[in-house]
Order: C-alpha cells, then structure tokens, then sequence
C-alpha cells in the first residue's frame, strides 16, 4: 500500500482529484478506475471517486505487483501477436474475436478491436488491451492510438506508425475530411432517417448528458439511418438465454451511423436523445439489457473509416446474428 494524508488545501476536493498527488503519472480514467474497483481507499474504506475529501483523512492505493498487471493489461511472455478479447461481455454472445492489423499504410494504420477488450490500459481493469499489443501488432515502437472505443464497441481504432501519421490524422478531422461510419442496433422501429445535433456535455461524468443546444459544428453532428428493422422475438429469445432481461416488445432497428469527428459516448447518447436507445445499452435507457452482476454490453461497430489516401472497412462480428436480409444491407452500407 501507498498512502497519503489530506491536506487542508485539498479541503472537499473529489477523491480522484486528491490521488493525483499520489499517482502523478496516471491519468484521471484510471484513477476513477482503482476507486471504482475498491483499489484506492479512505480511512481504510473503498470510496467513490466523487467523494469529498477532509483534512487529515488517509488515502491508501494497492500497488502491488497484482494490481499493477490489472492496471496495465500486461500479459504472459508469448502471447500470440494476434489478441484474443478473452471472455466476453455478453456472457459468450459475441464470437472471440482477435485484434488484428485491417490496413497499413507507410504513416497510418486501422487495428480491429473485439468487443471486450479495452482500447487503452486501465487502472484495475484485467485483461489485455489493444494499447499494450500496439508493438506486437504493428512492429513500430513509436506507434501510438489516436482514437479510443468503449470497451463492449467493436471496430476500427486508428494508429499513427510515426508523427506524420498522426499530424495527417489530426489535420483531417479539423479540415472535416474524415468519415466514421458505424453500425448499431437500436431498441424501436426508426422509420426514417434522423440528424442528431445536440451539444453534449461530457465533464467528469461516466454518463454523457445531451443538451438541447444545437452543436454548431457538423463534425459533432450525427447522422443516423435505418438500414433494416427486425423480427423482436427471435433477438430477445438469443438475449435471454445469454442472462439478459427487461421489456423488448417493439422490433429492433439495424441503423448506420455516421460522424466525422465524434466525442466519447456521441453515438450512444444522440440515439437515446432520438427516442432510440442502443440494444442493450442501460445507461443510456434500454429497456432489455444485460444484468447488473455482468458487463456492461450493447451492439455497436466501427466498421469503416474513411479520410484522403486511407479508406478501412471491417465487418462486425455480430453480423451472423442478424436475419440475412439485415446482414446483407449492412455491408452493402459499409461499403458502398
């Protein structure tokens, strides 16, 4: 254990905050991460990362060598190059995929992430990550994430190999030259297509919240359209008896969604906004979810990116599960 006194300075500070003095070089998600997980500690009681702090309280962290390796995704010497995800949030519902090289190009690269594995190493968190293979993946030790998914969204994640990577990267997403195109299933029947364009507001909140002030810039804006609706009864029939529960009486949506930038939980959040949550999603409304005792999962997938000179396109992994028209119109979306 490491621990720390609170100063009269940091008189109802947030706990997070107060860690920071004790872990300098970790970021505020994985400090959040070690109290969420029950790591960090006051007065030798787990805390919440909202808790205000008093002078004189003690702060505590594990650091040993187990939750170290939980933090970092660290693995066993002789992994295979290509990752599995490792058991799944959706209690064997999504096929085990592997992280995997999509397209390579002298400055960029598209990685495939599975559903169920981190994008990035998390304080408390086990299992791999695909910030921890970068190296094995691509043989680049400067190679480095440039964007991030939620840990149950599958898809594409982009690299930068060297500087140039990333400032071409960077420099389309100002410019609006980049296109993310997204595939999801929504609880409800959209009957048409729909433009999200809402402001969110994202600070220190593990739920986005949508305002009803239009975003003036269109690389927040998110575009959302109806590729096929389906048949509810054979989909809740396969969630049940993966432990998931809830009301799922209307048909469910097959929507392509697309953004040009985006911000975190942008897709999420704007589709609930519209009156249609992701399958599964709970923290954004759904009303079928899995239960509280398992992962947090839900049907979402980066499937194609698109900026000048670099064009990425990976289908889902959960496409067998749809009814074959369904499957059909998604990749002819993807691709076309």
């Amino acid at each position: 254990m490491e621990h720390l006194t609170v100063l009269p300075e940091e008189n109802e500070c947030r706990l997070d905050h107060v860690l920071g003095r004790l872990l300098p070089d970790m970021g505020l998600r994985g400090r959040r991460r070690l109290c969420e997980t029950g790591l960090a500690k006051v007065n030798g009681r787990p805390a919440a990362p909202s808790r205000k702090m008093r002078p004189g309280e003690v702060v505590e962290v594990m650091t040993d060598a187990a939750a170290d390796r939980g933090a970092s995704g660290a693995a066993a010497p002789g992994t295979d190059t290509a990752v599995s995800a490792g058991p799944d949030s959706g209690g064997g519902l999504y096929p085990r995929g592997k992280a995997r090289v999509v397209l390579r190009t002298p400055h960029l690269a598209a990685l495939f992430k599975p559903a169920s594995m981190h994008t990035e190493a998390l304080a408390g968190k086990p299992g791999t990550s695909l910030q921890a293979r970068l190296v094995e993946l691509l043989g680049v030790p400067s190679a480095r994430l440039l964007n991030r998914l939620d840990f149950s969204t599958s898809g594409l994640t982009a690299a930068a190999l060297d500087a140039e990577g990333e400032s071409l990267y960077r420099q389309a997403q100002d410019d609006g030259r980049t296109t993310k195109r997204y595939l999801a299933l929504l609880e409800g029947e959209l009957a048409h297509e729909m433009l999200a364009t809402q402001k969110l507001f994202l600070k220190n909140r593990s739920r986005v919240l949508v305002e009803l002030e239009r975003h003036p810039d269109v690389r927040r804006h998110t575009r959302v359209q109806p590729l096929a609706v389906m048949d509810v009864a054979p989909m809740r029939l396969l969630l049940r008896t993966h432990g998931w529960t809830g009301d799922l009486t209307g048909p469910v949506t097959l929507a392509g969604c697309t953004i040009l930038k985006g911000a975190r939980h942008q897709i999420r959040a704007h589709c609930s906004a519209l009156g249609f949550p992701l399958l599964g999603d709970g923290r954004y409304g759904a009303a079928f979810r899995p239960k509280e005792c398992m992962e947090e999962a839900f049907f979402l997938h980066h499937g194609r990116l698109m900026l000048p000179g670099f064009d990425a396109t990976v289908l889902p992994p959960w496409l067998t599960l749809l009814e074959k028209d369904a499957a059909r119109a998604a990749a002819l979306w993807l691709k076309g």
